[in-house]
């Protein structure tokens, strides 16, 4: 496969950049959540809200605001950032959800550290180039959600808290379209495997998934062999991306890209000339694509 390459819009924002998070009133307010949200069209898949525990504005980052909530599954505090798009306060609108997991090396700000310091149309804030592209038209208004992970990897032990848990949180205290065509999945590295596993067991929950530099095929591949007619039937849509110089990412979601295709799976790969395995440097060149793909999928 011949991989191609996607310019970046020449918009930048200008941001106003200070290195501090402060206890202030959040950027979004949070609405009183409802006692319970479904998460699937059956009657026994319905989740507690978790309330909100902690809230702070970042003031790095243009619509960026990190909460925390309880976690039963886990029993601890999770935090994770969130963005609301411009408008967002003044409107009644519903909004889909692009939720992220982050490698093993970064955190829930991994998201918004990364591209405002690669992505050279962000102008070092990553909230404000979204808020840019989102004004000009390039994507529709959109949230994004980021947890950082407790412990370990994003495996079994932490499904409850993604897929249930996380998505009960944010469909209950803000405005999101809470259906699977509200929502969107990408991680990268450990996060990549996390989106691996979570979509191919619970296509009910998102419409597309993006593993960006899968660095390897484990037991998560098998998950779509188990459930491919379920997957087949959601209609779900993947994207593998990763970079050129990432070897073994290339092995890894060329692997993928094979399994997917024996299993009819509809899915893309995209390998990104000149890039290793850094998550910012890959999305400085095809970040504008990526969202762009999570967009299309999205609808009330």
């Amino acid at each position: 496969m011949t991989p191609t390459q996607t310019a970046v819009p020449t918009a930048t924002a200008t941001p106003t950049v200070t290195a501090t998070v402060t206890a202030a009133p959040t950027a979004t307010n949070t609405p009183e959540p409802t006692a319970t949200i479904a998460l699937t069209n059956t009657p026994e898949a319905q989740t507690a809200v978790p309330a909100i525990t902690q809230q702070s504005t970042v003031q790095r980052w243009q619509g960026v605001a990190e909460y925390s909530f309880f976690s039963p599954s886990r029993q601890q505090e999770i935090f994770f950032t969130l963005y609301t798009p411009p408008g967002y306060e003044q409107s009644d609108e519903r909004y889909p959800v692009l939720y992220f997991l982050h490698g093993s090396q970064g955190s829930h700000i991994l998201f918004w550290n990364a591209i405002s310091r690669e992505v050279e149309a962000a102008n070092e804030d990553a909230g404000a180039w979204l808020s840019q592209l989102i004004e000009i038209g390039q994507l529709p208004p959109f949230i994004v959600a980021a947890p950082r992970r407790p412990d370990g990897a994003w495996n079994e032990a932490n499904e409850a808290l993604v897929t249930q848990e996380l998505i009960a949180t944010v469909d209950g205290h803000w405005r999101t379209i809470p259906n699977r065509n509200g929502r969107s999945l990408a991680g990268f590295s450990l996060g990549a495997a996390g989106t691996m596993r979570y979509a191919a067991l619970h296509p009910d929950l998102y419409c597309n998934a993006m593993p960006m530099a899968e660095s390897g095929v484990d037991d998560a591949a098998s998950f779509w062999e188990q459930n491919v007619t379920a997957v087949l039937e959601s209609g779900l849509e993947v994207a593998l991306v990763v970079g050129e110089l990432d070897m073994r990412g290339v092995n890894a979601s060329t692997a993928v890209d094979q399994l997917l295709t024996e299993l009819n799976i509809p899915h893309q790969l995209r390998i990104v000339p000149d890039v290793p395995h850094n998550f910012g440097q890959l999305y400085n060149q095809i970040g504008v694509w990526a969202l762009q793909f999570h967009a299309a999928c999205w609808q009330e």
